[in-house]
């Protein structure tokens, strides 16, 4: 385990860290592949990285950084850290999103090479689940009759289709799609079990929010990198849109009142199972601490 004990509560952090996933199967530079942004103590040019096992190693340097300069550190990912929900506690037997974590991390596999199961083990989860689904994408050839290709074949499973948060940002898609453009449920369960990883690693030195207090050195939250598309559109002199993504929303994100962000209109029941995306319905107050930024 490594880190040290919780700081003190407080919404004030050194570094932001902000992370484009990937669910590629092999090693890929370039648009839509790993980048990473950062602002504030630390901060570089965008960073882009060929596989997820790199991706993580450089975070682990950036927190053990943070950590030993006694700075807070926040690291947002633009995946899904929960479900909709119901599904948390069909799966685990508790109505947890980080138990579903828990849950992925003794499953997934996904190697230095990108190789992984995620169309496996998204099929053994659905077949805990009545009907057909919730699940649904996969290459034509890939024989898994559990997980459907098409969403219209799903029925029967209970479960609605997006979170709360995701009511909040337009054009999010939901974590049931795994296949093709926006297929955030790849990255997510590919994501989720190497933060739970992490969880593991860092003890009490890490918290996921809001699913945890936000009150330990370093905060990991969710996030969605098109809160900011309006800056993103005018951004010049990037290798790519998903650069510039990574940079602008750590800029804004450091500039930003994060006890503001920190504070969803949403029950503790839904936030504990279904997480939340840090800045949803606060896309103009980003935009301007990015303004401010420039």
């Amino acid at each position: 385990m490594r880190g040290g004990a919780p700081a003190e509560g407080t919404q004030h952090f050194d570094r932001v860290v902000v992370v484009d996933w990937s669910a590629n199967s092999t090693p890929k530079r370039g648009a839509d592949s790993i980048w990473i942004g950062s602002a504030g103590a630390g901060a570089c040019a965008p960073e882009n990285l060929a596989t997820r096992v790199q991706a993580m190693d450089v975070l682990r340097a950036r927190i053990d950084a943070g950590i030993a300069a006694g700075q807070r550190v926040l690291i947002a990912f633009d995946i899904g850290f929960g479900f909709p929900r119901g599904f948390a506690q069909h799966l685990t037997g508790q109505a947890s999103a980080l138990a579903v974590w828990d849950w992925l991390a003794q499953r997934v596999r996904d190697d230095a090479r990108n190789r992984n199961n995620r169309f496996e083990v998204a099929a053994a989860i659905n077949r805990e689940f009545p009907g057909v689904g919730p699940f649904w994408g996969r290459p034509s050839g890939r024989a898994l009759p559990d997980l459907p290709e098409k969403g219209l074949a799903r029925h029967g499973h209970g479960l609605a289709e997006l979170r709360e948060t995701e009511a909040l940002c337009s054009g999010a898609h939901p974590m049931w799609k795994l296949y093709t453009t926006g297929s955030v449920g790849s990255q997510s369960l590919l994501g989720i079990a190497h933060l739970a990883a992490l969880r593991v690693e860092y003890g009490a030195a890490l918290s996921v929010w809001p699913m945890q207090p936000a009150d330990a050195p370093v905060v990991v939250v969710e996030t969605y990198l098109s809160l900011i598309d309006t800056a993103v559109r005018k951004a010049q002199g990037y290798a790519c849109k998903d650069a510039a993504q990574v940079d602008l929303l750590a800029r804004a994100l450091h500039r930003s009142d994060m006890a503001a962000l920190m504070v969803p209109p949403a029950a503790a029941a839904v936030l504990r199972e279904e997480g939340w995306i840090l800045g949803a319905g606060h896309q103009a107050s980003l935009l301007k601490a990015l303004d401010s930024a420039e």
